[in-house]
């Protein structure tokens, strides 16, 4: 390894009092075990009210920084934006990681790897250090869609140890800002041909008293959202076979039937938005952006709602073809909402200072 390489151990930190003095002192001697030349120690303060930051000027050994926005993928987004060094090797402040581990990763600086993860999986999990959840149901079905869908061979899509090149980074124009910006590093790293690699690593208990950073039910939607919305594409898929399965209950179960048909065509035009939300997000142009930007929509919706509020009067149609079409054109009125609403205020922004 190049010894004059400047490398930026990076440590996201909220109220965390009690360990902040430990993992700031091991990366230290780890840097140093490692026969590091010139690195550096970042602490990036998410807002904390305890003592972790007085902790950290004590010891005189840490640059710090202030993060103004809150959440942990913002915490480590300022971080590697701020980091002296070519690249950052990240890990969280409970404990929970090794950095006497990172002579792992630092071999795969000399090969110019864009991203590489430390591997739960791959590794040792210490006893009571993942709950069961999380480890045998949450994140293999999170890596699993992040494999199927970005063919990326990861193994642990929510692993907070990770080394990447700063330069690459900042290429990927990363937007989430709370725990599910782990998954959206891999599937952008993906999408942008980024060099990946793993290694395996291990994985400690929490040392911290006070309850632990991570809501599971919240922080597992919105890794889900986070990996659907940058590959909305496949939504296209489920809507045709919920189509297809309306079809063929359409004798048997006419009511399920219905059911299917709407949520098919929910599900289609939520498709829609959220691809235009995503080339908006990237500040990239399409066809189906132009488009959508240019039919009017509003009117269209007025039409379509005249339209049903006239055909529910008519004695012809059955109960279930008429509340077929009112939730037809609900759906629909909520979505012309949801994309007048994105190009209001993401297509055509007010000019920035």
């Amino acid at each position: 390894m190049d010894n004059e390489l400047l490398l930026t151990l990076l440590i996201p930190c909220l109220n965390e009092e009690e360990t902040i003095t430990d993992v700031v002192e091991t990366a230290f001697r780890a840097g140093k075990k490692a026969k590091i030349k010139n690195f550096e120690i970042l602490v990036a303060d998410n807002g904390s009210n305890d003592g972790s930051v007085e902790n950290v000027k004590k010891q005189k050994i840490a640059r710090l920084i202030k993060v103004p926005v809150r959440g942990y993928g913002a915490a480590l987004h300022w971080g590697i934006l701020h980091a002296k060094g070519k690249y950052v090797l990240f890990a969280d402040a409970d404990l929970s990681y090794d950095f006497f581990e990172m002579s792992k990763f630092l071999r795969f600086i000399q090969k110019n790897y864009d991203l590489v993860l430390g591997s739960r999986m791959k590794g040792s999990i210490e006893n009571g250090a993942m709950p069961f959840l999380n480890r045998y149901i949450g994140t293999p079905f999170l890596t699993w869609l992040i494999r199927y869908m970005y063919r990326l061979k990861t193994t642990d899509c929510n692993s907070g140890m990770r080394l990447v090149r700063k330069d690459f980074y900042k290429s990927l124009h990363m937007r989430s800002s709370g725990m599910e910006w782990a998954s959206e590093l891999l599937c952008k790293t993906a999408l942008n041909k980024g060099k990946y690699s793993e290694v395996p690593i291990n994985f400690y208990k929490d040392q911290r008293s006070v309850p632990s950073h991570l809501i599971r039910w919240t922080d597992g939607w919105r890794h889900l959202k986070a990996i659907l919305l940058l590959k909305p594409d496949y939504l296209f898929l489920l809507s045709l076979i919920l189509i297809i399965f309306s079809y063929f209950l359409l004798k048997e179960l006419i009511v399920l039937s219905l059911y299917l048909f709407l949520l098919s065509i929910s599900l289609f035009l939520s498709t829609i938005a959220a691809k235009l939300l995503n080339l908006v997000i990237i500040k990239r142009e399409s066809k189906i952006m132009d488009f959508v930007i240019k039919i009017s929509i509003v009117k269209i919706g007025i039409l379509i709602t005249i339209t049903v509020a006239m055909l529910s009067v008519v004695p012809f149609f059955s109960l279930e073809i008429k509340l077929l079409f009112i939730g037809l054109v609900v759906v629909f009125d909520m979505w012309v909402f949801l994309i007048e609403t994105i190009k209001t205020h993401l297509v055509n922004p007010l000019p920035e200072p």
